[in-house]
């Protein structure tokens, strides 16, 4: 009998479901984020850094923290608390939006000192008000990021079909055709070892590196458009209906109650009926299989009746398909492997043994911080500084607004595009160089002035476009390149190093804006330049 603890083949109406649930978890996780940050110059106008710091800090400590804590929660406990939070969030920036604008419409003129002082003290309350639950959302943003990504490469790894059950078994055979002939036996796949490998090396790279990301694609995907969406949900309320800060957060709070709904019962459900979570509700690695067994054609490119034909029986197949482990865990890093070798699941790792995990995820982390240190730079630092003219106030925020919205365009196309190829280490590392080098142009270009019109939104847009490639390659990376049982644990601890990123663009930002605007003779920088 079937061992119930294991995946059940998924269908392919489940799949498509599941990369469904993903795509909109995507999109309702990030787009309250994105809101906010729109929002920011009516939440605090003369304080916008004061946003985007509560809009990140908050999410970055979760991040931190959460190789530590994140195998003790199940994702149902972390969802519902995103959700929740998510709720909260729009219901206190909507409550502070209120009592602002309830003392706008009260000052009327009153030139009364004790009425002003009063007035100013319950503006601060307002604020107050505002930046925690700006707090909430960043709070909920990260933490449901980092849950649904890692849970997206759990479905990809171990609930949905392998490669081959989407392929169909003649693409596979033909695959392992082109690359060799297979031996008859077991004792001539062991004495042509070296002849398998580079069979399983073409079969299943191409396995493990296109079909084994879709639901973090499609999470990538939703995400991406969050930042159209974001910014679309509250220019077509306030513009289209006139609504104010209030009117518009408020309505947002559907967004949270359809954030559980999608999860609960769709993901939560699927993965149920699909297999048995342990109790945090993560999954721990049975080995090898069945699913594997059952196509073992991926390792010796026969049916099950051929193989029984030529001389394989199953403690053979077993053989093949352990050596086939062996031969993909050697893509992770040394240091991944040493921890692996004296634990045997996520919930074994001691918190020394998590902290030397996350370091050795240096090949990712240090390109998705990169990548994102640079495109905030040039959001926060760069556009807000350019203009044409540049003397012009309505000019910079117009550029700013457009190479925004061109920006976001380009981050949904390539956080898209994950199912359509994949790239190497080295491919990842350069994109991030990339974004360095645009970052610099559009810095020396906001002073020297060479290139400066509309036709600036082309980079713009190639800025997303790295932006949102750097991310979904990273993710889709780290999924196929560790240990089965490593890789949830893997892709939520790798998501500190974009919040880090953009924490240390935020700060950065301010200096970059300070030292454009004295360098073009332009005053109101918050802040004085360094240089």
């Amino acid at each position: 009998t079937r061992d119930e603890t294991r995946p059940m083949e998924t269908t392919h109406d489940e799949a498509t479901k599941a990369i469904r649930y993903f795509w909109l978890l995507g999109l309702l996780n990030n787009a309250p984020w994105v809101l906010m940050l729109a929002c920011a110059t009516n939440i605090s106008d003369g304080g916008v850094a004061l946003v985007f710091i509560a809009n990140q800090v908050p999410g970055l400590i979760v991040k931190i923290t959460a190789p530590y804590w994140f195998h003790r929660v199940s994702y149902k406990a972390r969802l519902l608390t995103a959700s929740l939070s998510m709720g909260l969030a729009c219901f206190l920036v909507g409550c502070g939006g209120v009592y602002n604008d309830d003392i706008g419409d009260g000052e009327g003129g009153n030139d009364n000192t004790d009425s002003n002082d009063n007035v100013q003290s319950d503006q601060w309350f307002g604020l107050f008000f505002e930046l925690i639950g700006v707090s909430f959302i960043s709070l909920q943003c990260n933490l449901g990021e980092a849950s649904i990504l890692a849970l997206a490469g759990k479905f990809d790894s171990t609930v949905l079909p392998t490669t081959a059950m989407y392929l169909g078994i003649s693409e596979v055979t033909e695959a392992e055709d082109q690359s060799d002939t297979h031996t008859n036996n077991v004792e001539d796949y062991n004495y042509n070892e070296e002849e398998l490998e580079n069979n399983e090396a073409t079969l299943m790279n191409d396995e493990r590196d296109q079909q084994q990301n879709r639901c973090i694609t499609a999470f990538s995907s939703g995400t991406g458009l969050a930042g159209i969406v974001g910014y679309g949900y509250k220019a077509f309320l306030s513009e289209v209906f006139g609504w104010g800060l209030s009117y518009i957060v408020w309505s947002a709070i559907g967004f949270a109650f359809f954030y559980w709904q999608i999860y609960h019962t769709g993901l939560d459900a699927l993965e149920q009926e699909r297999m048995q979570p342990n109790d945090t509700g993560n999954f721990t690695q049975q080995a090898p299989p069945i699913h594997m067994l059952e196509s073992s054609l991926l390792v010796t490119g026969r049916s099950n009746n051929e193989q029984k034909d030529e001389g394989y029986d199953n403690a053979s197949l077993v053989e093949m398909v352990g050596h086939h482990q062996h031969r993909e865990s050697r893509n992770t890093t040394s240091a991944a492997h040493r921890i692996l070798s004296s634990a045997s699941a996520n919930t074994d790792l001691t918190a020394h043994d998590r902290f030397k995990l996350v370091l050795s995820l240096w090949p990712y982390t240090i390109p998705l911080f990169t990548v994102y240190a640079a495109e905030y730079m040039l959001q926060a630092g760069v556009w807000s500084a350019i203009g044409f003219p540049v003397t012009s106030t309505i000019a910079r925020a117009q550029f700013y607004h457009n190479a925004n919205w061109t920006y976001q365009f380009g981050v949904f196309l390539s956080r898209s595009s994950g199912n359509m190829f994949s790239v190497p280490l080295p491919i990842l590392w350069l994109m991030p160089l990339l974004q360095v080098t645009n970052l610099l142009f559009f810095w020396l270009d906001s002073v020297h002035h060479w290139w400066y019109d509309y036709t600036l939104l082309f980079p713009c847009f190639f800025a997303g476009l790295l932006g949102g490639a750097v991310y979904v390659q990273g993710y889709s990376r780290i999924n196929a390149d560790f240990p089965l049982e490593l890789r949830e644990f893997a892709i939520s601890s790798a998501g500190v190093a974009d919040s880090l990123g953009i924490l240390v663009a935020d700060i950065s930002s301010l200096f970059i804006q300070s030292c454009i605007y004295s360098q073009n003779g332009i005053e109101g920088a918050v802040v004085g330049c360094p240089t």
